[in-house]
């Protein structure tokens, strides 16, 4: 016989669960309230519905949204040229896992997955598709304290893509192809992690092929406003190749990574590139790196810009686009911000051995008068070069000029073309020789241009030798 017990235990544990399913529905409800409520804020987003239909167990995302940028978002004119009117359409329904537990995901509060079908129209362009395999899997998680978990993962293809009642056919190879990300609202953070792990495109008929292997993205960032993230993002690249039957060219190991970081009221903002090796038709070039830097940028008339270069139409007269966007650049100038070159280096015949930095700061009090701006600028440059690595340049120069010359005759434009370049370039107050080295050096400061401590000119003389100045 069961015991009065056992009876007790199980009516708990099925009030229990039954109370576990209530709020965990509640919980999604609510949640769905707050994005169509979020939705329906937006300019550009159009919500016909979105709800959450609880039951035991589970329950179903109901929706029906559609996205309608306006003139002078990129995507509005991308969205015109395919269709007659510029939106996405988004309506279906989505079945939903209650937790607690979530089985391969652990526990949480629930769980969606969608599986998005090739699109008919394109099986045609993909003839060794896999049957009827889902090109896309969506996996979607919410915990227990609020925050969400999205998984994108892409089908793996190799095969052919041809071109209905087309001739030419291309071989297509893609494969580990996936975006992770995370929402955390309550600190208003969000970490990304995508990579794809192979992906080629080639023409066998012209001996053409495009690869890349390994591009992944990372990034943490917390936004601080609508027009403002802080943290960090990379992205990373092990190799990219080109080759047809008249070039070739290849990068290996590119990184391009970015900070930004808030000091009390002002921005700092920081971006690095580099490059392990550039393949050319005739040159190996070494290692390569950037580094770039904002800094005293002044958050509040940053956003301010940012807020109106979003309502920037190309359309209207652009003088009055230029009367509403001045007055916000004068007060964000007015805080003298400052964009500095900290290191631009090459590898050309030694790593490393040709470099470069500058810095460039505003110094007035906002004003953009044409006459003063050159007064209002300080500017410091600074180059040096091996002597080796100047003529490995001009080498690389005349190689990608004249590719039809032998080798000899190469070396022999070599021989006679570098000194006489070094003595023009010596001939100019900017560029000395110090041992084995060329230095370069421009400043300009107060008006007045300099190097290596010696005046040279003044900044209206310097614009008008260039062709920049009024003169």
């Amino acid at each position: 016989m069961i015991s009065v017990a056992a009876v007790a235990v199980a009516v708990a544990a099925a009030g229990l669960y039954a109370g576990t399913q209530y709020y965990i529905g509640t919980r999604i409800a609510a949640q769905a309230d707050e994005w169509r409520q979020q939705a329906a804020a937006h300019e550009e987003l159009w919500v016909t519905r979105l709800d959450y239909e609880a039951g035991l167990g589970g329950g179903t995302l109901h929706y029906d949204l559609s996205y309608r940028p306006l003139p002078g978002n990129p995507l509005h004119d991308l969205l015109a040229e395919w269709q007659p009117t510029p939106e996405l359409h988004l309506q279906g329904s989505l079945p939903v896992t209650h937790g607690p537990w979530l089985g391969s995901e652990g526990f949480g509060l629930a769980r969606v997955e969608h599986q998005s079908p090739l699109p008919e129209a394109a099986r045609a362009w993909l003839p060794n598709y896999p049957g009827q395999a889902p090109l896309l899997t969506l996996t979607g998680v919410q915990q227990w304290d609020g925050s969400h978990q999205l998984a994108l993962r892409l089908i793996d293809y190799r095969g052919q893509m041809a071109q209905p009642g087309g001739n030419e056919r291309l071989e297509l190879t893609l494969a580990d192809s996936q975006l992770e990300a995370r929402w955390q609202p309550r600190q208003q953070r969000l970490q990304l992690e995508g990579r794809i792990g192979e992906f080629s495109l080639g023409l066998p008929s012209m001996a053409e092929r495009l690869s890349l292997q390994q591009l992944s993205l990372t990034m943490d960032a917390t936004a601080a406003d609508r027009y403002l993230w802080l943290g960090d993002s990379a992205l990373a690249l092990q190799q990219l190749r080109f080759s047809s039957q008249h070039t070739r060219f290849g990068l290996q190991e590119a990184i391009v990574s970015t900070r930004t970081e808030q000091e009390q009221q002002h921005l700092n903002h920081h971006t690095e590139i580099s490059l392990g090796g550039v393949t050319l038709p005739a040159q190996q070039l070494g290692p390569s790196r950037l580094r770039l830097a904002l800094n005293r940028l002044e958050l509040a008339p940053y956003q301010a810009l940012l807020q109106r270069l979003e309502r920037f139409d190309p359309g209207q007269d652009a003088e009055a686009e230029w009367q509403q966007i001045r007055p916000l650049l004068e007060r964000l100038l007015a805080y003298q911000p400052e964009l500095g070159i900290e290191e631009f280096s090459l590898s050309l015949a030694e790593p490393h051995d040709t470099s470069a930095r500058a810095s460039l700061r505003y110094t007035g009090t906002g004003s953009l008068d044409p006459e003063q701006l050159p007064r209002q600028l300080r500017l410091a440059a600074h180059a040096q070069a091996s002597d080796a690595a100047f003529q490995q340049l001009l080498s690389f120069m005349i190689a990608e000029e004249s590719p039809g010359l032998s080798a000899e005759q190469q070396q022999q434009i070599l021989a006679e073309s570098a000194p006489q370049m070094k003595a023009l370039l010596l001939q100019t107050p900017f560029v000395v020789q110090l041992g084995e080295q060329l230095q370069a050096e421009l400043v300009l400061e107060n008006g007045q241009v300099s190097a290596h401590g010696q005046p040279v000119m003044s900044a209206e003389a310097l614009l008008d030798a260039s062709g920049l100045g009024e003169g």
